[in-house]
């Protein structure tokens, strides 16, 4: 996982990036014709812990690039990166254009937005805000397991509650920003000039930052944490100034480009195969399925310690039983006969999580689930722990910040926030379910 010196690097860095939040309603003010939807459904106030907003986007790529960028500048304080040579620009959106060129189409709105000409070392590929690393745990169902015919994905995020100030000082000092995963958006794209729809929910970059998401031809994904490649020397990009210098796109940009450009978990592994993906800050693994049943689960890794770039291996998952991720890697322990012996105990060790969730499959095994069976499933491994395995100062409160399922026959997301703690049950607190579902 990413160690303290990396965080220590980070709190510096990011103390830019880091404001409170200014807004505590909607708005559609119309600037960018390309916005439906700008609205806060879950402000931070009382004992909330996140705030959440919900946008809804529609116009060509150009527009809607122009909209994240107002969005991010106003209410989430965004900041691009820099460039140090233009040589590394060039290099950059060249390959933006070349593989994902509905990005390349936002770049040119976001650049309008913020006045960026050809000289310009900014780096218009991402719109940082409060990024960090993330734990979770995930499950797909497929059709042929589930009562009303549909495949869908179940899923916990999971990270630590306090601000990235507390969180990389020794003794810690609380209060100089957002804590860590507390500005959230749950954001649909209707590009009407390339790319399919796609709705996601995420943090951290507007343009790119979905861990989550499904699109218009029901291919889901989710990323978690990779274990494996994040403590794999070199498999991660550590410093934020090395960023705009990385050949390729991140995995957030290859997560957007799989949405809009796979129907399916073939196509998907098309569009793979022709990128070189970096990872920013940590290792990610991702979770994919789509409306056949298929899923399967995507990872990264070195095959040898001193390759530049990472290799990739697509790993199929039974389509007649639901497939389960947590945080280690299914290329090393694809079941439980090779996990280590006896599993850990400690209520947030991936191990000890997967098995939670194995054990219940193992139990309902004859059982059609529904979307709330995943929600329930979801709620046997929230995250109520404190943890130190990222590196921080000291121990941490770590939480489930949102758990939710995705119905990718019916397009819909199902999704609950976190709050609060019920300390003396010793469990997160959650929103009612909100609903949405994308319209075409």
């Amino acid at each position: 996982m990413v160690r303290l010196r990396v965080y220590l690097f980070l709190a510096i860095c990011l103390q830019l990036l880091l404001s409170a939040c200014g807004d505590s309603g909607s708005s559609n003010y119309g600037v960018p014709s390309a916005i439906v939807t700008n609205e806060l459904i879950l402000p931070k106030t009382g004992s909330n812990y996140q705030e959440v907003r919900h946008i809804v986007l529609r116009g060509t790529n150009y527009k809607i690039g122009k909209a994240l960028a107002q969005i991010s500048n106003d209410y989430y304080q965004a900041q691009m990166m820099s460039f140090s040579l233009q040589i590394y620009k060039e290099s950059r959106n060249s390959y933006i254009q070349q593989f994902f060129p509905n990005l390349a189409e936002r770049q040119k709105g976001i650049a309008e937005y913020y006045g960026s000409g050809a000289s310009d070392l900014r780096d218009t590929s991402a719109l940082w805000y409060d990024m960090q690393p993330v734990k979770c745990s995930a499950i797909f169902f497929p059709k042929t397991v589930t009562a009303n015919g549909h495949s869908f994905q179940a899923r916990d995020m999971d990270f630590y509650t306090v601000d990235m100030w507390e969180f990389t000082s020794d003794p810690p000092v609380p209060g100089h920003g957002n804590k860590m995963f507390s500005r959230n958006f749950v954001l649909e794209t209707y590009p009407q000039d390339g790319g399919y729809a796609a709705m996601v929910v995420g943090t951290y970059d507007l343009l790119n930052g979905a861990y989550d998401g499904f699109n218009e031809h029901g291919l889901t994904i989710s990323g978690l944490v990779d274990q494996e490649l994040s403590n794999t020397q070199g498999g991660t990009v550590t410093q934020l100034n090395l960023l705009p210098e990385q050949t390729g796109l991140s995995y957030l940009q290859m997560v957007r480009l799989i949405l809009e450009g796979a129907r399916n978990i073939e196509e998907a592994e098309q569009l793979v195969s022709k990128l070189t993906v970096y990872f920013p800050l940590d290792g990610i693994h991702f979770l994919l399925g789509d409306r056949t049943g298929k899923s399967t689960v995507l990872e990264f890794y070195k095959k040898n310690p001193e390759d530049l770039n990472l290799s990739f291996i697509f790993i199929p998952q039974p389509t007649d039983r639901p497939a389960i991720m947590t945080n280690h890697s299914i290329r090393v322990y694809p079941d439980p006969s090779y996990f280590v012996q006896p599993v850990s105990i400690e209520p947030y060790n991936t191990f000890y999580r997967y098995m939670r969730l194995y054990d219940y499959l193992q139990a309902s095994y004859f059982h059609k689930y529904t979307p709330d069976d995943g929600l329930y499933a979801m709620s046997m491994v929230y995250g109520y722990a404190d943890d130190g395995s990222e590196g921080g100062a000291k121990p941490f409160p770590v939480r489930t910040i949102w758990s939710l399922v995705m119905d990718i026959d019916d397009l819909s997301l199902k999704i609950k926030f976190y709050t609060t703690d019920n300390v003396a049950q010793q469990t997160p607190l959650f929103t009612d379910a909100y609903t949405f579902k994308m319209q075409k």
